[in-house]
């Protein structure tokens, strides 16, 4: 089986950024409610083919790049296709040829050359990577909400409806107080976690995480910069509450030894999309079992994620968007039970199918 040709087309779907866009909401593109939803499709010899959905805009000078260096080539070596990109990445960063950025070019190749795995062998992706479960407990993830009354009716809510876990977003200046009514709100038996509210201020971090303590809260995510590697080791020096942090690293998979050396956090961060791909989550959370550090992985790549997820020891959670979103062109989703967990697709590489008749037409296709 050889890669015949590549395709990439780009959409517009709902924005899952709640009004107003704020900071997040300009990151992710958001324009007018809609942000871009581009799919790669690479298309093998033998009529199959692999997809990659993500947020991640390729501009057509890198998919012509991206044809350059792996048309003809078997979409099974994607050990070497992904040494190939890693390289590229790794050089860009010196040059300035490509960015950071270049880790979700790479990503959506490797997801679709998993699809294509999966479809050719007719086995789910995590079950091509080492199945370990088939399902997985989810946290609820929220959005920037202005009080901390909102986040605390909104963890009651998730709580009345089976979901076990509840992780705050939110901003420095509420960050203690909306801890501190989620908890009261919901009592001693669920988890919960906070994702930010320092400003990246160590001074901040300390005095969060000693209420986080207080309130026995499950991790402390990005309580600083992910490049701040001093700050984070002194952190966990002080704290007892678990330290979750490298979702940011530049160099994405070489990045995480030093964190691990180093003692920075006790929990590592990666994703499918941000990381650059399936491959290197799956050496990731190896790495991190070695050391017997848990890897939890971000929300962006949902379905590929939710693989990798099921496909290791060292992973406690999904993470899910709540209020949950559905508008990422799927026909069908992934089932969420009514005890919190989230089944992993049973159909060949990621098992999902793409709902085209939603998208409407392209805006962009190269």
């Amino acid at each position: 089986m050889k890669i015949k040709d590549i395709k990439y087309e780009e959409y517009l779907r709902d924005s899952p950024i709640p009004p107003p866009p704020r900071i997040l909401g300009k990151h992710w593109g958001v324009t007018k409610g809609k942000m871009p939803f581009p799919i790669l499709k690479i298309i093998t010899d033998e009529g199959i083919e692999g997809y990659s959905l993500s947020y991640k805009v390729i501009p057509k000078p890198v998919i012509d790049k991206i044809k350059r260096i792996i048309i003809g080539v078997d979409p099974f070596n994607r050990e070497w296709i992904w040494q190939e990109f890693a390289t590229l990445h790794a050089w860009g960063r010196i040059y300035g040829e490509y960015g950071r950025e270049t880790l979700g070019d790479l990503a959506a190749v490797d997801i679709a050359l998993w699809d294509i795995a999966g479809k050719a062998l007719g086995l789910p992706i995590y079950k091509l990577l080492g199945g370990y479960r088939d399902k997985i407990r989810i946290y609820a993830s929220s959005y920037r909400l202005p009080t901390p009354g909102d986040y605390a009716e909104e963890a009651l809510s998730c709580k009345e409806q089976g979901i076990t876990a509840y992780k705050l977003h939110v901003d420095s200046d509420i960050a203690i107080d909306a801890c501190r009514a989620v908890r009261k709100a919901v009592g001693d038996d669920m988890t919960l976690m906070l994702d930010g509210g320092t400003g990246n201020s160590r001074e901040q971090a300390l005095r969060v995480g000693r209420v986080l303590e207080e309130l026995n809260f499950y991790w402390f995510e990005q309580p600083l910069s992910d490049d701040d590697i001093e700050g984070l080791v002194r952190l966990r020096e002080k704290l007892t509450v678990p330290i979750c942090a490298t979702e940011c690293v530049a160099g994405g998979m070489f990045s995480i030894p030093e964190y691990l050396l180093r003692g920075a956090c006790d929990m590592v961060r990666c994703d499918s999309l941000i990381s650059g791909g399936i491959t290197p989550c799956k050496k990731i959370a190896d790495m991190c079992d070695a050391f017997g550090v848990l890897c939890e992985i971000h929300l962006a790549g949902q379905i590929p994620n939710l693989h990798v997820e099921c496909a290791i020891r060292n992973c406690t959670f999904h993470e899910m968007f709540w209020p949950e979103v559905r508008n990422y062109g799927l026909k069908e989703y992934p089932v969420l039970d009514d005890e919190g967990y989230l089944h992993v697709p049973q159909k060949p590489g990621l098992g999902v199918e793409i709902d085209w008749e939603s998208l409407g037409k392209p805006i962009a296709s190269y």
